[in-house]
């Protein structure tokens, strides 16, 4: 080998040495947390995790931002880091982050894209280390058993941004006190005549807005498919309420009991749900969420037995009645005017709203359309309000493996779904996957966040 070739092969490889210094540099220089929140749009993200456990934890560990959202080095870390660079830095220069719904993109169903559960394990190899409670035993023991359909993040929303929130059983949660205790109600409301009335629950501070809605007939669906007749009803101005369905849980748990309190001893209360059922976003005049189909029937029996009324879910005719305004009526409003009737996926924020929020549909009627989605009485059947001997004579439909009716949009919904013909139905099983208890809740929905209820009041002369 010559000289000259020797020099060559030197200098190549001080140079591919320096390359890969100065790589390396580069890999640290913009792996540091600083750098990352120096370019990330997302305005909450810094202080988030700065009070999160992963910040600074009882052991005083930093957690950087690096460790959760790239997978580790070998398993694909480049690749993403160059990826999500890319995708980070077009944010920062061509879009608006004020127009960006964090909220909405925090949620566990979209943070989970943004979180890799291989940087999860490689830092946490123990799933059962010595102080883990029994619950985290319970909860773990479940994921390592589904683990196809889990994520960390299920549960350990909280772990990198935002305050701790409950992973177990959340047994304060039915301890809650519902608003000011300046007036306390002897009775439950009586009525005379058919015209909207405010519902008294007896010994508490909580009271409901019913509205009186006329019967007709009308035909459901899109497409004349089937022509209905109803009743005279009362229909829930808003879907049941945090602090209306506190009051079920309060008084329907052992503890809960006082000489102001209906005996409703016949009335077995729910269970601890298992973590925040609020999502965090507070309760009040939100509606309440994360309650099985079978726990909005069970407070329908219970309201029915405090108040001397027969409350129950609507059907799902007397909901299409309603959200229509009537049976002249498609919604009665534009699209235009949308967000000053509905809560939506274009204007929620991410979350359940407040009913000062929307305005009444033409019955009085608040949220039918969105806000959440909400359960009808009626077993779903699949092929819409037909069967297979054609239309339906009446809209109780058939059981079938496939639930019950849900209607209306939600916070989550987007323009299409905003309709009062839009329907769905429940998915038991697949909104208890993180549910750890054998056996899974009766009462509470773990992978369900934008599905309520409201109640009907039917006539009896």
């Amino acid at each position: 080998m010559s000289i000259r070739r020797g020099v060559q092969l030197l200098l190549l490889f001080l140079v591919l040495i320096l390359l890969g210094v100065l790589l390396q540099k580069a890999d640290q220089y913009t792996s540091t947390d600083t750098y990352c929140n120096s370019c990330h749009v997302h305005p909450q993200a810094h202080t988030s995790w700065q009070v999160s456990m992963h910040h600074n934890d009882s052991a005083g560990v930093h957690v950087s931002c690096v460790e959760c959202h790239l997978p580790p080095k070998g398993d694909g870390y480049y690749n993403e880091k160059i990826r999500s660079g890319v995708r980070d830095l077009y944010s920062y220069w061509f879009k608006d982050s004020t127009e960006l719904d964090w909220q909405l993109k925090s949620l566990p169903e979209n943070a989970r894209h943004h979180t890799f559960e291989l940087s999860c394990v490689t830092c946490h190899p123990k799933l059962f280390p010595t102080n883990l409670s029994a619950n985290g035993e319970q909860a773990h023991l479940h994921y390592l058993h589904n683990t196809d359909e889990l994520h960390c993040i299920n549960c350990h929303i909280d772990a990198g941004h935002g305050a701790k929130l409950p992973h177990g059983h959340n047994l304060g949660f039915l301890k809650k006190h519902t608003g000011k205790k300046d007036t306390i109600f002897l009775s439950a409301t009586t009525v005379t005549g058919f015209h909207d009335f405010t519902e008294t629950i007896p010994g508490t501070n909580v009271a409901f807005d019913m509205i009186a809605v006329k019967g007709s007939t009308f035909v459901m669906g899109e497409k004349d498919t089937v022509s209905v007749s109803l009743a005279s009803f009362y229909m829930g101005k808003l879907e049941v309420t945090w602090d209306e369905y506190l009051v079920f849980l309060q008084q329907t748990e052992s503890e809960g009991r006082n000489q102001n309190t209906i005996e409703t001893d016949a009335i077995t209360g729910a269970t601890p749900p298992w973590g925040n059922p609020d999502q965090g976003w507070g309760m009040g005049q939100r509606p309440a969420i994360t309650m099985t189909y079978h726990a909005a029937t069970v407070y329908c029996e219970w309201l029915t037995q405090v108040t001397g009324k027969f409350y129950r879910l609507p059907s799902e005719a007397e909901w299409e009645y309603a959200a229509r305004g009537g049976k002249h009526q498609s919604s009665g409003f534009s699209m235009e005017e949308m967000d000053d009737f509905v809560i939506y996926k274009n204007n929620a924020h991410g979350k359940t709203g407040l009913p000062q929020q929307v305005k009444p549909n033409i019955l009085g009627i608040k949220n039918l359309l969105g806000n959440v989605r909400e359960f009808c009485q009626d077993s779903y059947h699949p092929v819409s309000y037909f069967n297979d001997q054609g239309p339906l004579p009446n809209p109780v439909f058939q059981a079938s493996d496939q639930g019950y009716v849900i209607r209306g949009g939600s916070f989550k919904s987007n323009k299409a779904q905003i309709s009062p013909l839009y329907r769905d139905y429940t998915r038991h099983d697949e909104w208890l996957k993180t549910d750890p208890q054998i056996p899974k809740s009766i009462w509470w929905y773990s992978d369900c966040n934008d599905v309520g209820f409201r109640v009907v009041c039917e006539i009896h002369q």
